[in-house]
């Protein structure tokens, strides 16, 4: 009979420390062995030999790898959460999902109510952007992000901005779980991709210091959207409105030296694009 990918892999849950920060257990429900660190073996996932930072550890002729590392190389998400001891394994794949679908005629929908939210999907936290027209949609990179697999499903295209989205309904198909909003993450400028707190911190001032200003004695007034980092390095491609009209420019950051000779960054943005005006193909 043959195994799946997962079946074969014995994972030892109090290894999990090396993976993740798993918190203090509670001392009935750990149990000390006697096992072997084996830096000679080798590992191959899918006729490639992987390099793994923790090495494959042996206890009762048995052999357990970490899973996050594991994982990664399985094309699969992991997260853990701490508040009930849970380790989450999202091989991106849904069994009943159809493996074809409409990935070039798309529905055509239009920025109408954007708004970025944070969700939590098993185990993890995403920020992701939802537009809201006569459906609820949400942005495939951040659905991507999360390790949600939208092959086979139904999706639409942002008529400006060209950004695909894919409807609620048609996440239902494919949810693993049903996503809950988060409350514990409340940041007003939401930045998807950068991990930093120094280059957020930067793009965050930046942005607040041009909520409101005025140009020949005309108000105008920028509420940001979402901010996006991009392949480049320090460029972000950021979304908003001004005066009720939807925009895009894009920020770079520049490294100068800051105090004790920390890194620090000034930011500098390219002209605001009009994402509601119709391009000609």
């Amino acid at each position: 009979m043959k195994m799946s990918k997962w079946s074969k892999i014995a994972v030892l849950g109090t290894l999990m420390g090396t993976c993740f920060t798993a918190g203090v257990y509670a001392q009935d429900v750990l149990q000390r062995v006697d096992a072997y660190l084996r830096n000679d073996f080798k590992v191959v996932v899918n006729g490639q030999e992987v390099k793994l930072a923790n090495p494959p550890l042996i206890y009762n002729n048995s052999s357990y790898l970490p899973v996050k590392e594991l994982g990664t190389y399985l094309g699969a998400v992991v997260n853990w959460k701490d508040s009930t001891k849970t380790i989450y394994l999202n091989s991106r794949v849904n069994p009943q999902q159809p493996a074809e679908g409409n990935e070039t005629n798309y529905t055509e929908i239009v920025l109408q109510y954007p708004y970025p939210q944070y969700l939590d999907y098993l185990g993890g936290t995403y920020p992701v952007l939802v537009n809201i027209t006569d459906q609820t949609y949400y942005r495939l990179k951040d659905l991507d992000r999360m390790g949600v697999s939208t092959g086979g499903l139904r999706k639409a295209k942002e008529k400006y901005s060209e950004d695909i989205y894919v409807s609620e309904e048609e996440l239902k198909k494919s949810w693993k779980e049903t996503p809950q909003i988060s409350y514990l993450i409340n940041e007003p400028i939401v930045i998807t991709g950068e991990q930093d707190p120094v280059k957020l911190k930067t793009i965050r001032a930046y942005v607040e210091g041009f909520r409101y200003y005025e140009i020949n004695k005309v108000p105008y007034m920028t509420n940001p959207i979402i901010i996006d980092a991009l392949p480049e390095e320090n460029t972000y491609s950021y979304l908003l409105t001004e005066n009720g009209h939807f925009y895009r420019t894009t920020l770079k950051l520049t490294q100068i030296n800051g105090n004790n000779n920390k890194p620090d960054y000034v930011v500098g943005s390219s002209s605001k694009e009009d994402i509601q005006v119709t391009r000609v193909k």
